[in-house]
């Protein structure tokens, strides 16, 4: 069973690279855009202050596309240059659930969230997004796989 929980979110300066995206081209361009925005983020003195995240907003009704933001979160805002730009988290209340396993898995837990809003007098407020825990890389077995799902909401 999915535990959704309440978070308060503080606002969080981040530097991201943002694409338009089917699903299928996600998974190539998160790894280019978190190790372009860890590059930046060391040029420009900016200390990444947690794991990397992906905030999705759909392209269209049937969720083929997605504009993708990804990166990092960081230290505070730096203007920037090139592919990676300064962007923020919103601060505020969220519903938050943890998904352990693969991420073509994860609608259970989008559908744990939303309806954890709805039960709560709540309505979602801006694009989830998600925070990786584990790097595929140094751990290829994807059901050991911990992702963060993050949906900002506001009251009814």
């Amino acid at each position: 069973m999915l535990q959704v929980s309440s978070r308060p979110l503080q606002e969080q300066p981040t530097l991201v690279m943002t694409a338009k995206l089917t699903v299928a081209e996600i998974s190539s361009f998160l790894g280019k855009a978190y190790a372009a925005v860890a590059e930046q983020a060391g040029k420009s003195g900016l200390v990444m202050t947690g794991p990397p995240f992906a905030r999705y907003r759909p392209l269209d009704p049937d969720y083929s596309r997605f504009e993708v933001e990804a990166g990092f979160p960081v230290d505070r805002s730096a203007p920037v240059t090139g592919e990676v730009a300064s962007s923020t988290l919103p601060g505020g209340p969220a519903a938050v659930v943890t998904h352990v396993g693969p991420y073509e898995e994860m609608k259970p837990a989008y559908e744990a969230t939303e309806r954890w809003i709805s039960e709560h007098d709540g309505v979602p407020e801006g694009p989830p997004w998600e925070v990786y825990y584990s790097d595929p890389n140094q751990q290829p077995d994807p059901s050991t796989w911990r992702t963060e799902i993050v949906q900002p909401f506001r009251d009814n």
